[in-house]
């Protein structure tokens, strides 16, 4: 069968709603399900092959978190409140949370090839729990997992719902209508709406106080940016550190490094490190850094901040370290109009408070990084979905895509808005009335945040130093006089 022919009954499909039905979609998510399960040794076999400097634990953890990703969509549908929702307007209720699927999904890994098998069974299960007929693009490659996953897919999913292209979607009509989700490209700031770029070049900044635990947050970093061959996204990229404890962060990165360099297979680097490492070269040659460690984890201590690779996307086993002077130089070092995809705060509360409010980044996390927010693709940052809030504990289950990534908002209304009840003057006078209080203390309204703050901390100060200084008058008065007086008396 053609791409033509193919193209043509997904779209049949679409006009039938056959992917829509909840049921249809717990068949699909469920067979999806069993199907991996049953693969776990030629999918793991595969994702070894195609990633040889991750260790068995992270081929692991990758099939897992795959093999989870299905479980938690296939969870959460709800078919009785979906039934009871579907039929709201024949009972005279509003349906105003309906939302239904954007149609059709086009999945291109592209290149990507950190962890993706992962990427690409969040993407596909997320698509169809939405309801939508899904295009996973697998152009032939030397990939084990493409070979694996394609057949795996080609025998679990419905062909009325679901194609395996052995080629780019480039049809005018079907990338006009359908969700694009590009996992390998650049992710720029703003896209189209039916485009989920992921912004796989935005960086990650790890900044650590004088306040924070040294040891801790050198174990979290390390393990970070060394994990599955350094090939996160959400991997630090840099890591800003307070003077005053940059040596003892650095000594205690160390002693990680060797254990993780212990864990590395050697001499497997791959093609995407090859301009992050000549461009660590070429700053230590110019004196702006210093490298030391292994060939296979390498700790760079910068000793230039104005130096490029502090700017740099890294991809390798490679982490910059920096020093800082205070949480105002952190914040102040990371240009503001760039957002940074992920920021790791080690302080305590408060200093990471003030990070997290005033460092720009898609997501923060404090005294921690998750270690399955480092699988996967990065997610995309022009667009914020509803269900992509991660303040429901990403660290138990982050996923770069949501059932929203893959709906729209179709609400339904059948109550008529209650009419009216309150006179023409009453209710002139309540719209034309002043409005509540700001509670804010009556001296400091008009004011704005500084000269507020101003004002409050002068207060203290004087309440403070008038008294001090009116009792150090009185004290060297008392005694002057005394002392005068005596003199007298001689």
């Amino acid at each position: 069968m053609d791409e033509t022919d193919r193209l043509e009954r997904l779209t049949t499909s679409l006009t039938e709603l056959r992917p829509c039905p909840p049921r249809h979609r717990q068949s699909q998510l469920r067979a999806l399900h069993t199907s991996l399960v049953s693969a776990e040794s030629s999918l793991s076999a595969a994702i070894a092959s195609d990633s040889p400097r991750n260790t068995p634990a992270e081929v692991e953890a990758e099939y897992l978190q795959s093999v989870e990703t299905v479980r938690h969509f296939y969870d959460g549908i709800n078919v009785a409140a979906e039934a009871e929702q579907e039929y709201a307007i024949v009972k005279g209720k509003d349906a105003g949370k309906r939302r239904v699927g954007v149609g059709m999904v086009v999945v291109r890994p592209g290149g990507w090839g950190h962890t993706r098998l992962f990427g690409i069974i969040a993407a596909v299960a997320a698509a169809v729990a939405g309801g939508n007929c899904v295009i996973l693009e697998l152009p032939p490659s030397d990939r084990a997992v493409d070979k694996v996953l394609s057949e795996i897919l080609t025998g679990a999913m419905d062909i009325n719902t679901f194609w395996v292209s052995p080629a780019e979607i480039t049809s005018p009509e079907i990338l006009a209508r359908a969700v694009l989700v590009d996992q390998a490209g650049p992710g720029p700031a703003t896209t189209l709406t039916n485009q989920i770029f992921s912004s796989s070049q935005a960086r990650v900044v790890a900044v650590v106080d004088r306040t924070a635990d040294i040891e801790a947050a050198a174990r979290a970093v390390t393990t970070a940016r060394f994990a599955f061959g350094g090939g996160s996204p959400y991997a630090p990229d840099l890591v800003l550190v307070h003077e005053f404890v940059k040596q003892k962060f650095l000594e205690a990165c160390s002693r990680f490094v060797i254990g993780a360099s212990a864990e590395r297979k050697r001499d497997v680097a791959g093609e995407e490190e090859k301009n992050t490492r000549q461009a660590i070269q070429e700053a230590a040659d110019r004196g702006e850094a210093v490298n030391f460690g292994s060939d296979d984890c390498k700790l760079v201590d910068v000793l230039d901040r104005n130096s490029p690779i502090t700017t740099l996307k890294i991809t390798g086993c490679f982490l910059p370290i920096a020093s800082c002077s205070s949480l105002v130089d952190a914040v102040s070092f990371q240009p503001p109009e760039t957002t940074l995809l992920a920021g790791y705060f080690f302080a305590n509360p408060p200093s990471a408070k003030y990070l997290s409010q005033f460092l720009p980044a898609h997501t923060s996390f404090t005294n921690h990084i998750p270690p399955s927010r480092l699988l996967g693709p990065a997610a995309a940052l022009a667009h914020d979905f509803p269900g992509l809030s991660l303040s429901s504990s990403p660290s138990l289950f982050p996923c770069p895509y949501t059932t929203e990534s893959f709906t729209r908002a179709r609400p339904q209304f059948v109550v008529p808005p209650p009419p009216t009840t309150k006179p023409k003057e009453r209710r002139r006078k309540a719209a034309l009335g002043p409005l509540r209080p700001t509670g804010q203390p009556k001296t400091l309204e008009g004011l704005d945040h500084f000269a507020g703050a101003l004002f409050l901390g002068g207060g203290l100060v004087l309440a403070v130093v008038v008294p001090l200084v009116g009792w150090t008058s009185y004290v060297a008065g008392k005694a002057a006089v005394g002392y005068f007086s005596s003199r007298l008396r001689r």
